[in-house]
């Protein structure tokens, strides 16, 4: 389906025209200007089949770990049901990066999948892209962690595990 044949509320759920929402960014008229945008117009395009799109606001340095082909049999060999947004955090105008914890619900082979994934989302060059599914980073501790039997930090006198740690 060509993105000129898509019905006229826009698939990303924004209640918009899919003219005056996504189309424009898949056009190359202007750019995402946040991530949810991207996110939304990146759902869009699995749903109109504009495989180029989902390529080209795939992170550059990412980019190498998706193939064109999966992504054009996953766009169309799916009934794309709805996009849920979760959380967002950062990935405004002014951000760097965000993180979007979403849904992407859609039909294959007779299911419904809920297709749920927390993705990062980077700029370069002033545009956003899709980095990568986030992944926790490590805690690293400043300073050495407290052992049962090391003093208390609080300054009790008493060892750890019979002060703070009961």
């Amino acid at each position: 389906m060509s993105n000129t044949d898509f019905p006229s509320l826009c698939p990303c759920g924004s209640q918009l025209s899919f003219a005056k929402c996504c189309q424009i960014y898949h056009e190359g008229k202007k750019p995402a200007p946040t991530a949810e945008a991207l996110l939304r117009s990146r759902y869009s395009a699995f749903v109109t089949g504009a495989v180029d799109y989902i390529l080209d606001t795939h992170h550059p340095e990412t980019r190498d770990q998706i193939k064109r082909e999966e992504i054009l049999d996953w766009s169309k060999n799916s009934e794309w049901l709805n996009l849920t947004m979760h959380t967002i955090e950062r990935g405004t105008t002014k951000d760097e990066d965000g993180i979007i914890d979403f849904t992407a619900r859609y039909g294959q082979g007779g299911r419904e999948v809920d297709h749920r994934e927390k993705s990062e989302f980077r700029k370069k060059d002033g545009a956003w892209y899709f980095y990568d599914v986030y992944k926790n980073k490590p805690i690293r501790h400043e300073t050495p962690l407290l052992g049962r039997n090391d003093p208390c930090s609080c300054g009790s006198g008493k060892k750890f595990k019979k002060c703070c740690a009961a």
